[in-house]
């Protein structure tokens, strides 16, 4: 445990902006933080070392999306980009699509399923547009399940969660498998306060080995 009662959690991500927002939210009267922010799994090892100063914190708290390799990603290309604005016109073809649906004074009434498939498909084209651009940035859940298995050659007594905004049902699955205790959505900023409070209530909880999904990190 942490200072002064506090729970300890060691936080990971590879956005300075993050790891403020992550303090921000987080750090007080419940829970001391530790917040690291490197660009490589691999980068994470002596940051992080350096960091905890020989403590043992009681939870991680790891972004999911990293570079797989330590390599730089290779960011966008003429091709990469052609294909990434050919995906954002159908999206946007489909935002026009359903936005037509809430003109019309029957929809809500009497196609509520059309709406439904409508927002659906809107959902999957999004994510797969997502997914194009982390692909393109060197963005994958890989990359955080391999820095989750670098902590864990050193303290595999230390459980860990990962913390998404980007992650599918697939994602989590693979998280899920590899030993993980589960996959928390990053608040929103504009509902981070309300959201911020349920996180809170599921980080105590793994902190004291009560979790839904507890369970000792997978070798």
């Amino acid at each position: 445990m942490g200072l002064e009662g506090r729970h300890h959690l060691l936080f990971v991500d590879d956005d300075e902006s993050e790891v403020k927002t992550f303090r921000r939210l987080y750090e007080g009267d419940q829970f001391e933080v530790t917040a690291v922010c490197v660009q490589f799994p691999r980068a994470a090892m002596p940051a992080v070392a350096q960091a905890l100063e020989d403590r043992i914190p009681d939870l991680f708290v790891l972004d999911l999306f990293f570079p797989a390799m330590n390599d730089p990603p290779g960011g966008f290309t003429g091709a990469t980009a052609t294909a990434a604005r050919a995906d954002v016109r159908r999206v946007l073809q489909t935002t026009e699509e359903l936005e037509s649906l809430f003109l019309e004074d029957s929809i809500l009434a009497q196609n509520d399923k059309k709406l439904l498939r409508a927002a659906s498909n809107l959902t999957y084209q999004a994510q797969q547009l997502l997914r194009h651009w982390c692909d393109v940035l060197g963005q994958s859940p890989s990359g955080g399940i391999a820095l989750m298995r670098l902590l864990h050659e050193k303290h595999l007594e230390v459980p860990t969660v990962f913390y998404s905004r980007k992650a599918t049902v697939v994602d989590v699955k693979m998280a899920l498998d590899a030993g993980a205790l589960d996959v928390l959505l990053k608040p929103h900023e504009s509902v981070e306060a309300s959201e911020a409070v349920q996180i809170r209530a599921a980080l105590r909880d793994y902190c004291a080995g009560k979790g839904p999904n507890w369970r000792k990190p997978l070798a």
